[in-house]
């Protein structure tokens, strides 16, 4: 009886404990709750309009402060996501970061993968609107990669859409291309009317900018037939009419514009609206009607829109704008206008690092200044254009790396579960014979997966090369604008400089002293700007590599430079090559990027102390070989890296041979042979 009443005892306690706990996490959950609502109601009196923006944001400030106070890991994220998303309806987008941040790190902890997609795409629109455009893929690649997992088809093809987006600001129009065919096959045949509007939208830039215009058109109208199944749409009809425009002012087609940004502007309440919009499409307007010839209202449209833009600082129209004026006010030959309006534009430009716009305004001002002023401009055109050539090269090159380095660690997952289950079958195995036949299944749909992964690396591959292809064409249309500027200058001003200079020679003759010596004078000076424009010329329609004086120097200062990077010895010898006038500019460029190449990896990976390299001719053919005396590697076993498929893909080009020779421990020697 005393044990039974001591056990009796026993359970009372334990029940009693478990009804105090019970009790706790009810306490702690209405606690959470109150919170909740607190934050809850400051969100709804942020979204109050008729209050000012000072006092909604800082109505959202207080309720980021109280989510630190929520226990609940769930409605802390909720509450972060919606005090994000309103802060940047706000125009707050430095919040939104800070909070979309915040988003990430619990996501990441709580493992809640839907939620994590959502914070990823988040930070890749935060980043996009800061102009950080690595970052910003990188994020959406993120999301994009969950939600493919999560076989969201239509969040899949969201972030493709705005991997696109933010491939084409950077000028990786392939890439851009690439993705948007493959967002509209996830997006095909939903109800995503705004962004089935906008894929199509992207696809019409994309198409103007490798000036595809009958195609950009095309998909501009295919665009069109959404607008009418979307909410509000007004504005997207104005930006689309204001896109077709544009296509025809590319191609050079002012008439063809005009009637688009015409029935754009007739939009009921545009102004009062679209403000920004309505800008845009007068600036666009004013533009067509002068590059036509028709003078009618202006310059009085181009101030308007400059004016209205300056209103709502959106600096990149202020630009436009300015640009246009110049413009404008060069072909009525008011040049100090012009100078005016281009000088200005250039310094809002560099202040806000635009470069584009930046550069624009360089080649305006070398045509508007005098003499060595415009030379100066025209050589920091030159110079800032090949910067930004190189820069969107190395950020094509970083989107790809992105997308194939996120692959790489996807696979290393799935090979890693694929070993856990290998595992666990082999212990199944061993308890039956049923497990024998589960083995079997397993190793026929890794062996599907395999193709599967060879057929991706296959296509990233193909995605790769026709990358390097967008290059070369760009490349191409360089060098012939540049041509066609030493052309210009040479047979042009040059000329005409010639024919004065002569003709003030043969006035010296019967006049006074004093006449001959100011006209000596005045033809000196003319000699002078001849031989600078010469130099000009010279030094744009000859190839960096086109002398054997300059290709010898360029080779020399590359390996002297490379070679303090880790500190190898090395020789140059250009043997029988006495003349490299007579090889052409692709080859030499091709060799010295290969050179280029093949130091670099060196530097990275071999640990060599001595480096040869030779040039020199073998009957039709000129070899080059580089040879090294670093690590080394096994060339039959290893697979060829990105750098190795470069140098074999310019040989190629070149209809050459190229062989890597290494062993581990023996160094590394590569062996070209282009037939020249």
């Amino acid at each position: 009886m005393r044990y039974f009443a001591m056990s009796k005892n026993l359970w009372v306690l334990i029940v009693f404990l478990l009804l105090m706990s019970c009790g706790k996490k009810s306490v702690i959950l209405n606690k959470d709750e109150q919170i909740y609502k607190k934050i809850d109601s400051l969100i709804i009196l942020s979204k109050n309009i008729s209050f000012p923006d000072s006092l909604r944001s800082s109505y959202l400030s207080e309720a980021y402060k109280k989510i630190e106070q929520l226990k609940n890991d769930s409605l802390k994220t909720k509450s972060y996501i919606r005090t994000a998303y309103f802060n940047l309806v706000l125009g707050n987008l430095d919040k939104f970061g800070e909070i979309s941040k915040k988003t990430l790190q619990i996501t990441t902890v709580t493992k809640d993968t839907i939620n994590l997609a959502r914070a990823y795409s988040d930070l890749g629109y935060y980043y996009r609107q800061k102009y950080i455009s690595d970052s910003s893929y990188f994020f959406f690649n993120k999301a994009y990669k969950i939600y493919k997992v999560l076989n969201n088809k239509l969040q899949v093809g969201k972030m493709l859409l705005s991997m696109a987006t933010v491939q084409s600001d950077e000028k990786d129009y392939i890439g851009a291309e690439i993705n948007t065919f493959k967002a509209l096959s996830k997006l095909q045949n939903s109800k995503e009317y705004e962004s089935l509007y906008l894929c199509y939208n992207t696809l019409g830039f994309v198409e103007k900018k490798l000036k595809r215009f009958d195609k950009s058109i095309e998909y501009r109208l295919k665009g069109e037939k959404y607008l009418s199944k979307i909410l509000n749409s007004e504005n997207y009809n104005i930006l689309n009419l204001n896109g077709v425009g544009m296509v025809y002012q590319a191609k050079g087609d002012y008439k063809a514009s005009i009637p688009y940004f015409e029935k754009a502007l007739r939009t009921p309440n545009i102004f009062e609206l679209y403000p920004k919009s309505y800008a845009m499409v007068l600036d666009n307007l004013a533009y067509a009607k002068f590059k036509f010839k028709i003078t009618k209202d202006l310059p009085k449209s181009f101030i308007r829109a400059l004016k209205i833009r300056d209103s709502l600082q959106i600096v990149d129209g202020i630009i436009t704008s300015g640009l246009h004026l110049a413009e404008y006010y060069s072909s009525i030959k008011d040049t100090v206008k012009a100078i005016q309006y281009a000088e200005n534009a250039k310094n809002l430009a560099k202040k806000s690092i635009i470069n584009i716009d930046l550069m624009d305004s360089y080649l305006l001002l070398s045509k508007l200044q005098p003499s060595q002023k415009g030379i100066n401009y025209l050589q920091q055109y030159i110079k800032l254009s090949d910067s930004l050539q190189e820069s969107e090269r190395l950020m094509r090159e970083k989107f790809t790396r992105i997308a194939y380095e996120t692959d790489e660690i996807i696979q290393e997952k799935e090979a890693e579960s694929e070993k856990k289950w290998w595992l666990a079958g082999m212990l199944v195995v061993v308890i039956s014979f049923s497990a024998l036949i589960f083995m079997n299944m397993k190793q026929r749909s890794k062996n599907k997966e395999l193709l599967f992964n060879k057929k991706q690396d296959e296509a990233n591959v193909e995605i790769y090369n026709l990358m390097l292809a967008q290059q070369t064409k760009f490349q191409e249309g360089s060098n012939k604008e540049k041509e066609r500027i030493a052309k210009e200058l040479h047979d042009g001003i040059l000329g005409r400089l010639f024919g004065t200079r002569l003709s003030l020679d043969s006035l010296n003759e019967g006049i006074t002293d004093k006449e001959i010596s100011e006209r000596e004078e005045y033809i000196e000076e003319i000699q002078t700007i001849e031989e600078d424009i010469r130099k000009i010329s010279h030094n744009l329609k000859t190839s960096l590599f086109n002398t054997n004086t300059s290709f010898r120097k360029l080779v020399e200062q590359l390996v002297t430079k490379q070679s303090k990077i880790s500190n190898f010895e090395w020789s140059l010898n250009f043997n029988n090559l006495k003349n490299w006038e007579n090889i052409s500019n692709d080859i030499k460029i091709n060799c010295y990027r290969i050179l280029q190449e093949s130091i670099q990896n060196i530097n990275k990976y071999a640990k060599a102390t001595e480096v040869k390299i030779e040039f020199y001719k073998e009957k039709q053919n000129l070899m080059l070989t580089i040879k090294d005396n670093g690590l080394g590697y096994n060339s039959k076993i290893k697979n060829k890296g990105i750098g190795q498929k470069n140098i074999l893909s310019r040989v190629q080009t070149l209809n050459g041979k190229v062989e890597f020779i290494s062993r581990v421990g023996f160094g590394t020697e590569i062996k070209i042979r282009i037939p020249i």
